[in-house]
């Protein structure tokens, strides 16, 4: 039987794998950060308030 040897990688199919890989990391990320909106919003908005000192006087 013939030793493998790691340069004898076939290089396409590990850029091919790589890449869907990728995808699918990208995908987990995206859908995240879509589940985040409802907190991120919100958050932003408070953000802005408090940078310009807003204070709401009854």
């Amino acid at each position: 039987m013939k030793q493998q040897r790691f340069w004898n990688v076939d290089l396409i199919e590990l850029a091919k794998s790589w890449f869907a890989d990728m995808g699918v990391f990208l995908m987990t990320a995206l859908t995240f950060v879509g589940m985040a909106i409802p907190v991120l919003i919100p958050m932003l908005i408070l953000w802005y308030l408090y940078s310009i000192d807003f204070n709401v006087r009854p």
